[in-house]
């Protein structure tokens, strides 16, 4: 840590503190630490973000694939879940979690990608206004040798349409300890269509007026 700049030392030192106190808050709780699984997420999410540097600096464009592979970690998904999974899944223990260490559950998979995917679909005409043209969209319409951006995005919401079906499926694991983790995610794929589905003149503003109509407006009965 003290080879890093000031700025750096402060966000390093929230980290190190915040995972810290979820480890505490979990062997308080399960009766072992989970300092590996998080360190490893953290390792991870630095990884890709480095892939992503090399493909910008290698002026190098990536299949769709890869890129969906590598986003779904960029996207933090990963690394969000693997920190719900242990405070909110009843019944893991160090034993049963093992697996966590070299692969991730295919629900984390699925949602993190509906989550990149709609990021995509949803932030494109910003991105293509500050010079960012890798996105998931234009990467069909490269391989498939096409201009046309709609063809891109009915693609990717193809794509969606196929992962949530998919999604669905886990949600009917015979696994009770896992069924509250699948609800984080599939919570988490619904949150990201609401916030990242509208016009491309209202960004975010679809998610203002959800939160009104929630929390602020009388219902009329």
């Amino acid at each position: 840590m003290e080879q890093l700049p000031d700025y750096m030392k402060i966000c390093f030192e929230a980290l190190y503190n915040t995972n810290n106190d979820i480890c505490d808050k979990v062997m308080r709780e399960r009766g072992f630490s989970v300092q590996s699984y998080l360190r490893k997420t953290w390792i991870d999410l630095a990884k890709a973000y480095m892939e992503e540097t090399k493909w910008v600096k290698r002026d190098r464009i990536p299949t769709l694939k890869h890129y969906i592979e590598n986003g779904v970690t960029t996207s933090g998904t990963y690394m969000a879940l693997m920190h719900l999974f242990f405070m909110v899944s009843d019944g893991v223990t160090s034993e049963n979690s093992q697996h966590l260490l070299d692969r991730y559950p295919k629900f984390f998979t699925l949602a993190g990608t509906i989550l990149r995917l709609w990021d995509d679909l949803g932030t494109i005409k910003e991105e293509q206004e500050r010079g960012d043209m890798l996105s998931s969209i234009h990467l069909p319409m490269k391989e498939k040798n096409t201009a046309c951006e709609e063809e891109g995005r009915k693609e990717i919401l193809q794509m969606i349409y196929e992962l949530w079906n998919d999604l669905n499926v886990e949600l009917v694991t015979p696994d009770v300890m896992l069924f509250p983790m699948i609800n984080v995610a599939l919570n988490m794929s619904r949150a990201s269509q609401v916030v990242y589905q509208h016009n491309d003149d209202s960004y975010l503003t679809g998610v203002e007026n959800h939160v009104e109509y929630l929390f602020y407006k009388p219902i009329d009965i």
